[in-house]
């Protein structure tokens, strides 16, 4: 399993037992102005059983152990290929993750590998779905998916789909596209005699081949802190000082949700567009006080 360490490091001395952290979540899915299918697809799965928001709505949600998961996915492949694989993924993460915290019990799971134990189930799902349904052609999905619990925010990537933090005026991007061009680069290779088809090319996506390893990483949560899960459509065609301007806005997160795709439209709107917003806030200490 490969792992990355996200720039941002939580300055806060308080622990998990004395704050407890919600989130204002929005959730948007558009298929843009090019596309006439929409081959993206998103959850928002609070796994305390809350109701979740649906597509262009915005519920405030705690993340309290069992925690709030969040993921976007975005397919590929021929005809619907794309379309199915993208939901079969989230669907499958879903069911994954809420049977290991069945299972767990009162004992809390190790966080990190439910997750990706999780992510594998979806990917050995949407794999045997092609090979039995795809008649030869790739299907598959980007997944990018977070746990938010507790204080922390635990990020699974496979993909080129994208998790950002929004803290202090910085969006800083907390996964790596899994492209040509990045493997490239990480090598220590030339990227530049390729051509930018083929950089964006990605490496792997969850279902497209046999195996995956999924990226894993993890943040510490702080209040006003904002996450931004979202598909290529949006960060292909808005920018990241565009991104910024859309989160600094007063106002709420499901109108910025909305704001970001109207830019990505009016930007030409090339692809399917997914966003997630969840917008950090403090409910309460819980640090025991004195009576009297």
């Amino acid at each position: 399993m490969a792992s990355y360490s996200p720039q941002p490091t939580s300055d806060s001395t308080q622990d998990d037992a004395g704050v407890r952290l919600c989130a204002h979540v929005a959730p948007l899915n558009d298929t843009g102005q090019k596309r006439k299918n929409n081959e993206d697809s998103h959850l928002i799965l609070p796994l305390d059983g809350s109701v979740a928001p649906q597509n262009g709505e915005e519920n405030v949600l705690g993340f309290s152990p069992p925690g709030l998961l969040l993921a976007v996915a975005d397919g590929m492949g021929g005809h619907i290929a794309g379309e199915v694989a993208s939901r079969m993924c989230v669907e499958s993460l879903a069911k994954e993750m809420t049977a290991q915290f069945l299972v767990a019990g009162a004992t809390a799971p190790d966080l990190s590998l439910a997750l990706r134990k999780a992510v594998e189930a979806a990917h050995r799902g949407v794999y045997t779905h092609s090979q039995q349904h795809a008649e030869g052609s790739t299907m598959g999905t980007t997944l990018t998916a977070a746990l938010l619990n507790g204080t922390r925010a635990t990020v699974a990537q496979v993909g080129d789909s994208r998790a950002y933090l929004f803290r202090g005026g910085s969006l800083i991007l907390l996964t790596q596209d899994q492209t040509i061009g990045n493997l490239l680069r990480s090598r220590g290779e030339d990227s530049d005699r390729i051509s930018s088809q083929i950089k964006e090319m990605l490496t792997q996506a969850v279902g497209a081949q046999p195996d995956i390893e999924v990226i894993m990483g993890a943040i510490d949560l702080e209040p006003r802190d904002v996450l931004l899960l979202c598909s290529d459509g949006l960060y292909k065609a808005v920018s990241p000082g565009e991104i910024v301007d859309c989160l600094e806005q007063p106002a709420s997160a499901g109108q910025k949700a909305r704001n970001l795709v109207m830019k990505a439209n009016g930007n030409g709107g090339p692809d399917n567009i997914t966003v997630i917003l969840a917008e950090i806030q403090l409910v309460e200490k819980t640090l025991s006080r004195a009576k009297g």
